[in-house]
């Protein structure tokens, strides 16, 4: 086993002079000796203040150069990264930090939030601002010692935890995943056999997703320093000046979401020959537009690959040559999977072919969690005889592979029909009257439950747009029982700090808007 420190460190033993890290800010670039030395100071740093193995530091921050030097300097003491999205709001934070039992933090200079952590941590605990001292807080710049007194690097036993990512839950607060120093090297191998990473210092990776999230930080932060690269920080997601990142620095991977290939795709100065350097595009979290799939497949260079995986599995399924086919997929190596009929008789209920189910993964898998920490209720419910339960419904293919078809929770029940809101939402998304759009099911007497399209936008004329909806429909290949029964206008749709659709929020207002009969509440037929 070897850690993720270790990983990078060993790079640094093969490439010390090959460029590591380079900063979008203020172009500082560092090769992998030089960080090395910046991680170890910074560790030091941290250890002055009595941050050593075991203790749980929060972090914070955007994918600013300091998130990285922070990270890879808790690695180094094989302190524990509490790995929090920034963008959720202070009380959620702070939330957070208590649930964790953290005991310090690295924030943005922000005196309000920095009073409130100070309040949630123990006394006395450290807590350091990336840009300035404010408040209780003390500037990171200033958290440096020297080195020497780090002594040398103490491997940790596999089963000792590693990292604290969180979910990105629709409701309460995220849950803590738990994951030990075993799953770390699996995860970044799995970015090579399923996503075609090789080692070499010819990787030039733009560092757009966020590292706080599972795929920014296991896949394409981490990797790209184990495997001798040059990691490209990207502060903030500016598809124009992405473009030109792209185009200038010769960037040859990337792994995002596709809704960032599309802001690309869509950016005022994009041109495909700008994207030639690009020898790898994965994407992953949702599937895809399958008509922006051929547009990167065709005009850009390389190849373009789907990973499907959890914050809690990493990379559980992919497709080497997803076009045509955006939303199938087949079991990664080291992986086991199946699908089993929802509410059935356990892991070996398996569906038969051109069935639907739930996807289970092996949970003995290398790269699977451990826990939520502090939620046995939660760890129970996913983990049951020895599998992963993702709550993805898929359709087996006779082949073997499997297609996404939707959530367990989101699945709509009208008429003694399954409805999956994906397929309804396909075919909204394509009428050019509709921008975004967020399939839901409510109660009701005579259905059990009304499928409504939640349509972001209140039009001039409700229900002239719902005719053309509904004609759209007709003429489409969705089933007739699938169809909306209404239509609800709103001006946006509610979503979580990851941009996931809040559809409780969605079903508790089209409830009540139902029940006042409220004009942008539009009922066909």
């Amino acid at each position: 086993m070897h850690t993720g420190y270790a990983l990078v460190w060993m790079a640094a033993e093969r490439t010390p002079e090959h460029p590591a890290l380079v900063d979008d800010r203020t172009d500082r670039r560092l090769t992998y000796a030089e960080l090395i030395a910046e991680v170890d100071a910074v560790a030091a740093g941290f250890a002055a203040n009595g941050i050593g193995r075991g203790a749980r530091v929060a972090i914070a921050l955007p994918s600013v150069w300091e998130h990285c030097i922070a990270l890879l300097a808790l690695m180094r003491l094989n302190a524990v990264p509490a790995v929090l999205n920034f963008r959720l709001k202070p009380d959620e934070i702070v939330g957070l930090c208590r649930a964790s039992s953290v005991d310090a933090a690295v924030i943005l200079p922000d005196a309000a939030l920095a009073q409130v952590i100070e309040a949630a941590l123990p006394d006395g605990a450290p807590i350091w601002a990336v840009g300035a001292e404010i408040g209780p807080a003390r500037s990171f710049s200033g958290c440096r010692a020297d080195p020497v007194k780090l002594g040398a690097y103490e491997k940790p036993a596999e089963t000792d935890m590693a990292f604290l990512f969180y979910t990105s839950g629709t409701t309460g607060l995220p849950k803590a995943v738990v994951l030990n120093h075993r799953s770390i090297e699996h995860r970044v191998i799995g970015v090579s056999t399923q996503g075609g990473l090789r080692q070499g210092t010819h990787n030039r990776t733009l560092g757009c997703m966020p590292i706080s999230h599972g795929i920014g930080f296991f896949g394409v932060f981490l990797p790209t320093l184990a495997f001798n690269g040059t990691y490209f920080v990207v502060s903030e997601f500016n598809p124009p000046v992405i473009v030109d990142l792209i185009e200038r620095e010769k960037i040859t991977y990337a792994f995002c979401v596709p809704t960032m290939f599309q802001a690309l795709v869509g950016a005022p100065n994009y041109a495909s020959t700008k994207m030639s350097s690009m020898e790898i595009a994965l994407y992953g979290g949702i599937t895809i537009d399958p008509d922006l799939l051929a547009h990167i497949d065709t005009e850009w260079g390389g190849t373009v690959r789907h990973i499907y995986g959890t914050t809690e599995t990493m990379c559980t399924l992919s497709n080497p040559d997803p076009v045509g086919q955006h939303a199938t997929l087949r079991t990664c190596y080291l992986c086991r999977t199946r699908v089993v009929r929802v509410e059935g008789e356990g892991p070996d209920d398996i569906v038969a072919p051109g069935e639907e189910g739930e996807l289970i993964m092996d949970a003995s898998t290398g790269t699977v969690f451990v826990e939520y920490l502090g939620r046995p209720d939660a760890t129970a419910e996913k983990l049951r005889d020895g599998w992963y339960y993702t709550g993805d419904i898929f359709r087996q293919e006779q082949n073997g592979d499997v297609t996404i078809v939707g959530r367990v929770d989101d699945m709509i029940r009208s008429g003694g029909e399954s409805i999956h809101p994906e397929e309804v939402e396909e075919i909204l998304e394509a009428h050019t009257e509709v921008d975004a759009v967020s399939v839901i099911g409510i109660p009701d007497t005579k259905w059990g439950q009304m499928v409504v399209a939640v349509i972001a936008g209140i039009p001039a004329d409700a229900p002239d747009l719902v005719a053309r909806l509904e004609a759209h429909c007709k003429a489409s290949t969705l089933a007739g029982f699938k169809r909306p029964k209404a239509y609800f206008f709103v001006a946006g749709l509610p979503r979580n700090a990851a941009n996931k659709v809040l559809r409780r929020e969605l079903r508790e207002a089209a409830s009540t808007a139902h029940t006042a009969a409220h004009k942008d509440f539009q009922q066909v037929g």
